[in-house]
């Protein structure tokens, strides 16, 4: 059974693309879909999504302090903080600072270190964006990586390794982590995770459809923050997410993903 739905406020920190409903822009629409209020800032401007193969990026990190700021000074209130692409290192210590106050604050940070897929790096991520969003998960309570990513946070390495290898590396410390698009040992299709609350590793088997889908990644997210913010626990939050991702790509459910 679902927790109790009430209406929570989402702050949104990551790239804002001027074409297709991806990154901060699908994130948004998920979560005041479910009904919350979302305040989001943009670490980034990028004109097009990264696999049109050039793009033109503003990079936002003072705007994007002085924002912070200016919200805290006029007391907006925060349930849960989300931070995904970042520009650099220099965004990246600003932006571990800034997950270090809202978490003394007792406001859960999630890092979605966006770093590649399929087994290789994004060509436009560099080896410095790489090593910023290193620090950066240092300083959150949850990350949320592929398979692919999980292995550059754990080794440096962009090709896939092991999934329970990766989940028992990237687990070590107090944050809880979930590994999207991985298998388990029995080569089964399944997110796996381990909830720092609790204590625990878990595995939630998830069905693949066919083909190439933008956006699903962002989806997951945004549901699973809104299970969290519904009060469902990670594991459950998880089966629900990726149920419903299922279902929209399956077209069982409205979907929110972007058609390309």
């Amino acid at each position: 059974m679902e927790g109790k739905k009430a209406m929570k406020t989402v702050l949104l920190l990551g790239d804002m693309t001027g074409r297709s409903r991806v990154a901060l822009r699908m994130l948004s629409a998920v979560l005041e879909d479910a009904g919350h209020e979302v305040l989001m800032l943009p670490t980034a401007l990028i004109s097009n999504t990264l696999n049109l193969g050039k793009h033109e990026a503003l990079d936002t990190t003072a705007y994007l302090v002085r924002s912070l700021r200016l919200w805290e000074d006029l007391g907006l209130r925060i349930d849960m903080a989300y931070i995904g692409y970042i520009t650099g290192m220099e965004q990246a210590r600003c932006l571990a600072d800034e997950a270090d106050r809202l978490r003394k604050r007792g406001i859960p940070v999630i890092v979605d270190p966006i770093l590649g897929d399929n087994g290789k790096k994004y060509l436009s991520v560099t080896q410095e964006q790489a090593e910023g969003m290193k620090l950066l998960c240092a300083h959150a309570d949850l990350i949320t990586p592929n398979l692919t990513e999980a292995s550059l946070l754990a080794d440096g390495r962009d090709d896939m390794a092991d999934g329970e290898h990766l989940r028992r590396t990237l687990a070590a410390g107090s944050r809880s982590v979930l590994i999207t698009s991985a298998k388990t040992e029995q080569g089964e299709d399944a997110v796996l995770g381990f909830d720092a609350e609790r204590g625990e590793a878990f595995s939630v088997p998830f069905e693949r459809v066919p083909g190439h889908h933008w956006g699903t990644g962002d989806l997951f997210t945004g549901l699973l923050m809104d299970g969290l913010l519904c009060g469902l626990g990670l594991e459950a939050a998880v089966s629900r997410a990726s149920g419903r991702v299922y279902r929209q790509l399956a077209g069982a459910e409205r979907s929110l993903l972007p058609e390309q």
